[in-house]
């Protein structure tokens, strides 16, 4: 698939230009709007998304932030599975950062390192 390159969630512009993505760049992409996209916010699928319950608040429950996000990330059917979730957190900037490892539908694998979550 092809589709529109997004950088910080804008559309990316080279020298007057739309630059597009393919290939494991537009899946990673694909997956990083998954991420950064809470559940139900999207009103055309109220099941796109990422549930941040047990993500943001002071009941951060690793587990269940692990598993909600297998749940959101596998909503996209070129991803088999999920390998690894590592979170990463930064105490100064109290900001919570995801990098995963999935298994393609190809048996090939992707990763996706650096993806705020809160």
């Amino acid at each position: 698939m092809k589709t529109l390159k997004l950088v910080d969630g804008d559309l990316c512009f080279e020298n007057g230009t739309l630059q597009m993505v393919e290939g494991d760049e537009e899946i990673a992409q694909s997956v990083e709007l998954t991420l950064k996209t809470r559940l139900g916010e999207f009103t055309l699928d109220e099941h796109f998304g990422l549930d941040r319950s047990n993500i943001v608040g002071k009941g951060f429950d690793q587990e269940e932030a692990q598993y909600d996000i297998i749940n959101a990330v596998t909503q996209d059917e070129r991803i088999a599975s999920v390998e690894s979730v590592k979170f990463s957190y930064d105490k100064e900037t109290r900001n919570l950062s995801v990098h995963l490892k999935m298994k393609k539908e190809d048996d090939q694998t992707i990763e996706l390192g650096g993806v705020d979550l809160a």
